[in-house]
């Protein structure tokens, strides 16, 4: 049973309007009702934007700099180059890529450097990137990262002060590759982590306190997706007691921002697990990472059905958690063939399974070098055309409707939905200049649609039909 600090996502829909509607309606029945206030809502196990309409959300993560926190200023070197990343590369997604959505990693040792004092230059600049985004119609889902639990002792995440036991040696860069899996598993990195979930010291009462302050301040925001608790947790059986605590916390002060969950890191590598205590929360979403043997040995072997299977039981925790299912993170390598080869089978499961998701990365200028862009010493590379292409795949944005299926042919640019119960409203779908440079054709049950807004990588119309195809002009 699940259990909320605020009413259920319908009731509080209705309070909002002033209306009275009754739980046992259909999410196409109420929606015009509902009055969604939220810019993304999650029910149903889908996603639904403040129109009431289906959505599906695809874009990348990045890591932004001054807001990865990676360098020190005690003197030590820092530990990676993190590019610059402005509204103009929102720009590039949506226009150019298609895209829809940002996963942006923050640092809890940017937010609360000194117990009990948050910096307020930090946190300003999150809201500008959210805002420079939003411009563009683009989505962003603020994650609480961490890699290797700090900076100080791995990569990212905690401020110094949140280690315990005290670390012996502060570590610096350049941090390499193999250096970093390393940090990953050093008694000193699992004994921080056991010392933040267990409460040593209050660290878990901190820690809380801090995302329930970055929540606070997303919670206005019209173009947040929402906040994820933790990136990657690890070192710890159950995540249950964390996921209540600091939910509550962030619940407690920004009632209707969606909570975004990961379920233990090992799932990386086992490509499943399992739902021992689904979420507590309502309005949540399940957001596992996909990264089927791209850390052993680069997906050397080709399995596509193992890779398959991996968004098919993430799929399935989803359902058990009683959520939409976001892939917080997939990638492999974009500088090899078969690194594209698995972008491009990850998302046509992705596809079938209607999963929203974030590509890692952007744009990397350390360790293994992904990204959409080459590096020229210390400037921006070259695009890398063939993975922007495989990324810019077109698929429905918002469907004013139950979205059925969404089948894209590769050969052809070709996007063919199905719909159920369309409404009067506008669909969405992505229109990547990359792929469409002279434009799109819609058609709705085989009726060519004449009207047609075309804006930001994106294509809108009505609809009342069941198909809907897109396709290149001729």
């Amino acid at each position: 049973m699940k259990s909320s600090t605020r009413p259920p996502v319908t009731t509080r829909f209705a309070i909002m309007m002033g209306l009275l509607l009754s739980s046992c309606l259909s999410a196409e029945e109420t929606k015009e009702a509902r009055g969604f206030q939220d810019p993304v809502v999650a029910e149903d196990g889908r996603l639904f934007d403040s129109s009431g309409r289906e959505i599906l959300l695809r874009g990348f993560n990045a890591r932004v700099r001054g807001l990865f926190d990676v360098t020190f200023d005690d003197g030590r070197v820092a530990l990676q180059e993190i590019p610059l990343f402005t509204a103009d590369d929102c720009g590039t997604m949506a226009n150019d890529l298609g895209q829809n959505f940002l996963r942006l990693p923050v640092n809890w040792s940017g937010i609360e450097p000194i117990r009990g004092a948050y910096d307020d230059e930090y946190l300003t600049q999150i809201l500008e990137v959210i805002r420079g985004c939003w411009r563009h119609g683009v989505y962003t889902l603020v994650d609480i990262h961490q890699d290797a639990f700090s900076k100080n002792i791995g990569e990212d995440g905690a401020p110094l002060w949140a280690i315990l036991p005290t670390p012996v040696e502060l570590l610096e860069g350049p941090l390499t590759e193999d250096e970093l899996v390393k940090r990953r598993v050093s008694p000193t990195v699992v004994s921080a982590f056991k010392s933040l979930f267990n409460n040593v010291d209050g660290l878990l009462d901190s820690y809380a306190a801090m995302a329930a302050k970055l929540g606070q301040v997303l919670a206005d925001e019209p173009g947040v997706m929402g906040l994820e608790l933790m990136n990657e947790p690890v070192f710890v059986d159950d995540l249950a007691a964390f996921h209540e605590r600091v939910g509550r916390a962030v619940r407690k002060v920004a009632p209707n921002l969606t909570l975004v969950f990961e379920p233990n890191a090992l799932r990386n590598f086992l490509d499943s697990w399992p739902v021992s205590t689904p979420f507590p929360f309502e309005d949540a979403v399940y957001a596992p990472h996909l990264y089927t043997d791209v850390f052993t040995n680069g997906w050397a072997g080709r399995d596509v059905e193992k890779l398959h299977e991996s968004v098919g039981a993430a799929k399935e925790e989803a359902e058990e958690h009683g959520t939409p299912l976001l892939i917080g993170e997939y990638g492999n390598s974009p500088k090899t063939e078969t690194g594209l080869l698995w972008l491009s089978e990850a998302l046509n499961k992705m596809d079938d399974v209607k999963a929203s998701g974030a590509v890692w990365l952007y744009e990397e200028w350390s360790q293994g070098g992904w990204g959409l862009y080459g590096r020229a010493e210390s400037e921006r590379g070259p695009l890398r055309v063939d993975f922007a292409r495989i990324i810019a795949r077109p698929f429905p944005q918002a469907i004013d409707g139950r979205l059925v299926s969404s089948v894209f042919d590769e050969e052809r640019l070709t996007l063919m939905v199905e719909i159920a119960t369309a409404g009067t409203g506008e669909h969405l779908l992505s229109a990547p200049s990359l792929l469409y440079p002279d434009g799109v054709s819609v058609h709705c049950d085989d009726e060519l649609i004449s009207t047609l807004t075309v804006s930001s990588g994106r294509v809108a119309f009505k609809c009342q039909g069941t198909r809907i195809m897109l396709r290149p002009l001729p």
